[in-house]
């Protein structure tokens, strides 16, 4: 058996980005950019005023002999209009928010610290003093033509959306989500909404990897069900290989019934099949026909933690991400983790802070088999191999799963 990290380490060296395309800004969110975004414009392009106001000469703006200075207004500049005369001494123009400041002007006053006779009257009185560039957003005081706004692996969130758009990106360079292939295995296996027989379990691990995928980011297919013969399961992988990710739930083992590891022998290869942790030791990886594959366990709680630890990380590159794992904190485990394993241990836990530390609470009963141990888990908790018990109040490792873009 090789160490969660040696798999992991492996596993990634094989994997490379996707292609880049370009995608319409509103179906950007959550991709990768394929490249430096450089603006060709200043944002803002013009100098605009930052309040409703008037736009003046700061040096018309003192007070003569003690009483505020009183000035002409000769026009009015709304948002969105550029004024067709420029200010000259002793006269000002009223101004809104974002509208660009005329030609002679230094400052704009909000109306705050004026007087007026009303929106219509042809004089204004300046109550106070400002200094030149008051109130006025130069051309390029958030990005400068010619500026690195984005770099090439950034993820596309909202605020970078609204970036974009302001810089005029309809479509967006991005590396394309990968297209990943689900197929379960195992003569066990029925449908959702098929009736339970003797000797039968439900396909749950497919739809539970399928809504793994879409979070981490790609784009789930599911294939069905692959039955226990080297016929049926040639068949599915023959339909598995125009995607870019193969996931196999189940088959992996050392079973006579196992056969995944066969099938990606003969037409591919295989890199590893035994990983040093619990849940999950019978994990398979390799390629068929030039497709990674990725060959989970078959008890629903391995498959999920092996997906979380292996998959996410394997999706992530494939998307362009850099940092690939989701991140660890220490944490005091409440209630401790008293099963004595040699392997690497990830128990379930839920994790919150209590305004010193992170506190774990582990999840009930922690067997492979048990789906209620994921309900109400955000976290694994990292017990080191070699059968260490973590006592109620002792600190370890836990790699948060809600958390997947936070740097702790």
């Amino acid at each position: 058996m090789i160490s969660v990290e040696e798999a992991l380490a492996r596993i990634l060296a094989h994997i490379t980005p996707l292609a880049p395309v370009r995608v319409p800004l509103s179906e950007a969110d959550g991709l990768v950019l394929a490249e430096d975004v450089i603006s060709v414009e200043n944002i803002p392009p013009f100098a605009n005023s930052a309040m409703d106001g008037f736009a003046l000469r700061s040096q018309d703006s003192q007070a003569d002999n003690g009483q505020p200075a009183r000035l002409q207004v000769i026009g009015s500049i709304p948002a969105g209009y550029v004024a067709e005369h420029a200010i000259e001494p002793g006269t000002a123009m009223r101004i809104m928010t974002g509208a660009p400041v005329p030609a002679g002007a230094d400052a704009v006053i909000q109306v705050e610290l004026t007087h007026s006779e009303g929106r219509e009257s042809a004089w204004v009185e300046i109550l106070q003093e400002v200094a030149p560039g008051n109130n006025i957003r130069p051309a390029g005081d958030d990005i400068q033509q010619g500026q690195k706004v984005l770099t090439q692996g950034t993820e596309i969130r909202g605020w970078e959306i609204g970036l974009l758009a302001t810089l005029g990106y309809a479509t967006v360079p991005v590396i394309r989500r990968p297209r990943v292939a689900i197929l379960g295995t195992g003569d066990e296996i029925i449908d959702v909404d098929e009736a339970l027989q003797p000797g039968k379990i439900r396909n749950s691990n497919s739809y539970l990897l399928e809504a793994a995928i879409r979070h981490a980011g790609g784009e789930p297919h599911r294939l069905g069900v692959a039955r226990d013969t080297v016929e049926s399961l040639r068949e599915k992988f023959s339909a598995a290989l125009s995607h870019d990710l193969i996931i196999t739930s189940g088959g992996v083992s050392v079973g006579d019934f196992d056969l995944v590891k066969d099938i990606m022998r003969e037409q591919g290869q295989v890199d590893f099949w035994r990983i040093n942790m619990r849940p999950g030791k019978p994990v398979a990886f390799g390629q068929i026909g030039g497709v990674p594959l990725l060959g989970l366990p078959g008890n629903p709680v391995s498959s999920a933690v092996t997906f979380q630890l292996f998959g996410c990380p394997v999706i992530r590159k494939l998307l362009g991400h850099t940092r690939l794992v989701k991140p660890q904190v220490e944490v005091v485990v409440e209630d401790g983790v008293q099963d004595r394993v040699m392997r690497r241990h990830y128990v379930r836990a839920h994790v919150a802070w209590n305004g010193t530390a992170f506190i774990a609470q582990t999840t009930g009963p922690q067997g492979s088999h048990i789906m209620t141990s994921l309900l109400n888990a955000n976290a694994l908790l990292i017990v080191p191999e070699g059968g260490v018990e973590i006592h109620p109040g002792e600190r370890t490792q836990a790699m948060m799963l809600d958390w997947p873009e936070v740097n702790l």
